[in-house]
């Protein structure tokens, strides 16, 4: 299977660029690509999309088989970065490359909500896009500057064996 991870994400030593880089081990039998979404412009209907890193993204969904989305909760809601990348995607609207695309979700925090807002709103932003949500246990890591350590290498095998259990998961959803 192929599996487009998506950050909310990019600041030096994100947790979330460290869960992926987890989530790419635990997919080792499958194939992960991971596009720099802090590239993209702002979202804006006066721009077409004709941008490559844009026009790359758009593709990178349409060839994935399910997309995991890891990400931060800030001011609790989602990260700019990911709502922009979400919004160019979603375009044409009702149509677009995420509609029925399977997707899940993994949210973390430095809090003990572990980014359940966060998870919230992402369930709303891609319901509206028609995506597959794959219903679960909700994937929220709180504590997560707990569980590196610095080197970003995840430390706590709770959380590995959690992210192990929700990929499976996620799998035989897009199976089914």
């Amino acid at each position: 299977m192929k599996f487009l991870l998506l950050s909310g994400s990019f600041r030096k030593n994100s947790y979330s660029l460290g869960l992926l880089d987890v989530i790419s081990e635990l997919l080792i039998a499958h194939q992960t690509a991971r596009p720099q979404l802090d590239n993209l412009p702002f979202y804006s209907d006066d721009i077409e999309i004709n941008d490559t890193a844009m026009s790359a993204l758009i593709a990178q969904i349409e060839d994935a088989d399910g997309i995991i989305v890891c990400t931060p909760e800030y001011n609790h809601s989602i990260p700019a970065v990911l709502k922009n990348a979400i919004d160019w995607a979603s375009r044409p609207a009702f149509n677009s490359c995420l509609k029925d695309k399977p997707v899940t979700f993994i949210t973390q925090a430095v809090s003990p909500v572990g980014g359940a807002r966060a998870q919230a709103h992402l369930k709303l932003v891609f319901d509206a896009c028609l995506s597959k949500l794959h219903n679960s246990h909700e994937m929220m890591i709180a504590g997560i500057n707990q569980k590196f350590n610095v080197e970003m290498q995840l430390t706590d095998d709770q959380t590995r064996q959690r992210l192990q259990r929700h990929l499976d998961g996620f799998i035989q959803f897009i199976e089914c």
